[in-house]
């Protein structure tokens, strides 16, 4: 019985992370000061919608899965919540909110670039759209110039495609896992993603990307069990796209650098063993994903 629960609740998580029978929505706080329902909770909008599209006044809320942080909603300027939305008081026009998922914006480092002369070009840049990446499925003969790339504009049935793409990530933030960055940011034929919200505008065949919003289930299951080592020798471990530590192999303990390298603001260091001497690797990660040492799962 309690196995069947699981794979009841296991494949909910999976069609909540997947997208499916969601919107997705910016929030800001009601700090209207009386008596609830009117005031308090927050206003939602969708995302790429319409300007003039009124903001829903959301009084209640609901949610399934335990590795859901509402909290994080406080940082309303930097989330997008998703989930389905219900009007309960037409008279009223209060809604409630099923929340299925939490995107958060990932920090952009600040840079020694000139950020005044970057803002002059975004000026000038097409209007800017909330997406999903995927691969298009096209292939070419010729690789330069091919639309690889599919951007899903969420909220709605329009696609576009484009050949590359450029973001502010990978060049200003110091030891990101570049793997894990990647798998999030395109989605491949894997049933089980987990996937990231772009913010950009696509020129000339190619996608700028402003921002990122990762997802805060990330990972939605538990890492696995790694072995031990005897005789002295340590495990070493490599990373899963996951960011779960995988048991590469036992080693001897050798001769390691003890400098401890520093994330940048918005992000936190996490340390794996590593061979070929056990020696200590980083990697900084957004503050907004949990230790996946501590998911529970479902």
């Amino acid at each position: 019985m309690k196995i069947l629960v699981f794979l009841i609740v296991f494949i909910q998580i999976i069609n909540i992370i997947n997208g499916s029978d969601v919107e997705y929505f910016t929030i800001r706080k009601d700090l209207r000061k009386c008596a609830a329902p009117m005031c308090g909770g927050y206003f939602f909008k969708r995302i790429n919608s319409n300007p003039n599209e009124k903001e829903m006044h959301v009084t209640g809320f609901s949610l399934i899965n335990a590795n859901l942080k509402p909290n994080k909603m406080d940082d309303e300027k930097n989330v997008i919540v998703s989930g389905d939305i219900t009007l309960t008081d037409k008279d009223q026009g209060f809604y409630s909110f099923f929340l299925k998922g939490i995107h958060q914006r990932m920090v952009i480092p600040p840079s020694d670039g000139d950020d005044k002369s970057a803002l002059r070009a975004r000026k000038g840049a097409t209007v800017e759209s909330y997406g999903f990446l995927s691969n298009s499925g096209i292939t070419c003969i010729q690789a330069k110039g091919c639309p690889v790339y599919k951007c899903s504009k969420i909220n709605t049935n329009e696609t576009a495609t484009f050949s590359t793409f450029t973001e502010p990530y990978t060049t200003n933030v110091a030891l990101l896992d570049k793997d894990w960055f990647t798998s999030r940011l395109i989605k491949t034929d894997t049933t089980f993603y987990i996937g990231s919200i772009v913010l950009g505008s696509i020129s000339k065949g190619e996608l700028k990307i402003s921002s990122i919003f990762v997802n805060t289930e990330d990972p939605a299951l538990p890492c696995p069990t790694n072995p031990s080592c005897s005789g002295g020798k340590i495990p070493t471990f490599t990373r899963s796209l996951d960011r779960c530590p995988i048991f590469d192999k036992c080693v001897n303990r050798g001769i390691c650098h003890l400098g401890i390298p520093h994330c940048p603001v918005g992000y936190t260091s996490y340390s794996l063993q590593s061979s070929p001497n056990g020696c200590l690797k980083y990697y900084c990660d957004p503050d907004s994903l949990p230790n996946p040492s501590t998911v529970l799962g479902p």
